[in-house]
């Protein structure tokens, strides 16, 4: 099996020989009558573009959205429901205006969170839930932390929005730290899938020193292990 690297070079040129305009509304229309999507109170989504409609149908829809921070540097931010001018919800949900309409979240909220989806795009996934994103790490990183902290729902599943031409045909390679998706939404089909139970784990000994300080949660974390031991 090609490495990580490998592929996601082969993927990026496979994207860009795609001439076709994505419709992503029509994707954020397909999840809105997934249940997972009907029954989470609170959804957590990356900050991607083609997730933009998706993120402001949640809160349309009275749904509690939090996202991370710029580089996940500050942790997460909640906007919570129908909290937004309907004129500001385009600049609301994007890095940019999460900043300033959202509210920065501390240790003590996470619990009561209760996240029950969780939504990211990516490079290409298989049809296993094996997911390749853009080499940072962040969606995972981001789970693991939001599980953590108490954040995650019991049952909670992890969905990605991406172009039909980008699926996959063979497994992707998968390390331990990687969060398996339950599915796939492209603006013309869902594809659901049954990824093996696994439980988000921080795996401290992969993640340099100087990463760590740079993510504030993350670094508190690690700080009360460190007096723990």
């Amino acid at each position: 099996m090609a490495d990580k690297t490998s592929l996601r070079h082969a993927w990026q040129e496979a994207y860009a020989k795609i001439s076709s305009r994505a419709r992503w509304g029509q994707a954020a229309e397909k999840l809105r009558g997934l249940e997972p999507y009907r029954k989470a109170a609170t959804v957590f989504a990356t900050p991607g573009p083609s997730l933009l409609q998706a993120r402001i149908n949640c809160l349309v829809d009275g749904k509690n959205l939090v996202m991370p921070a710029p580089s996940l540097r500050d942790g997460f931010f909640l906007l919570p429901a129908r909290s937004v001018p309907f004129r500001e919800l385009t600049m609301a949900v994007t890095l940019k205006g999460l900043v300033k309409q959202g509210r920065l979240l501390k240790a003590d909220a996470f619990p009561s969170l209760a996240i029950g989806l969780l939504l990211t795009d990516s490079l290409t996934v298989d049809l296993e839930g094996g997911r390749l994103g853009d080499g940072e790490g962040f969606f995972d990183l981001s789970c693991s932390l939001l599980y953590e902290l108490g954040a995650l729902q019991e049952g909670w599943t992890a969905w990605t929005f991406i172009l039909e031409e980008l699926l996959s045909p063979v497994p992707l390679p998968m390390d331990p730290w990687d969060v398996q998706l339950a599915g796939a939404i492209t603006p013309a089909v869902i594809h659901p899938f049954a990824p093996s139970p696994r439980k988000p784990k921080i795996f401290w000994d992969v993640l340099s020193r100087d990463r760590i300080r740079r993510i504030d949660p993350l670094w508190k974390l690690f700080s009360a292990q460190v007096q723990q031991t």
